[in-house]
């Protein structure tokens, strides 16, 4: 109840209508008058079910359904086509060819392999600290042994 009364008291307080410039109707009626692109015929009788449109325009060059699609054809998307042609739509330029076009390097099998390295390297960057430990400790002991009036012994 509250919108309505709100409406009525807008409209109450608008301006009145002015009289419309003949030249701003004029140019308003003008593309009105001019033939259309595209026309519909009016069936011939109440049951004629036919829809017959005639269209003036330009007739494409080519047939608009020879080319589906800018994507070249030894590209395999894993997505479905519709879903290719809207990424391709909004995809930015520089972030197309990994999206898009999904060939090439597979990077989780470069990724598993670097991670394998790693590992192996760490491995034996630890060995190798491990068995430095072990040999100064081990020179230690010698020395000790050696010389038992040290006080580190």
């Amino acid at each position: 109840m509250a919108p309505a009364v709100f409406l009525t008291l807008v409209l109450a307080q608008s301006a009145p209508a002015e009289a419309a410039d003949p030249a701003q109707i004029e140019r308003i009626r003008q593309p009105l008058i001019e033939t259309q692109a595209i026309t519909v015929a009016p069936p011939t009788r109440a049951e004629d079910s036919v829809f017959r449109v005639t269209v003036h325009g330009p007739k494409p060059e080519r047939p608009l359904w020879e080319e589906w699609s800018a994507t070249p054809s030894y590209v395999r998307p894993w997505f479905r086509s519709y879903h290719h042609e809207f990424l391709e739509q909004v995809t930015p330029e520089e972030f197309r060819a990994a999206t898009l076009y999904p060939i090439g390097i597979h990077v989780e099998q470069v990724v598993d392999f670097l991670v394998k390295d790693i590992k192996a390297a760490n491995r034996k960057k630890r060995e190798a600290k491990a068995r430095e430990e072990v040999r100064l400790a081990l020179e230690a002991l010698l020395a000790c042994r050696a010389n038992p009036d040290k006080p580190d012994c």
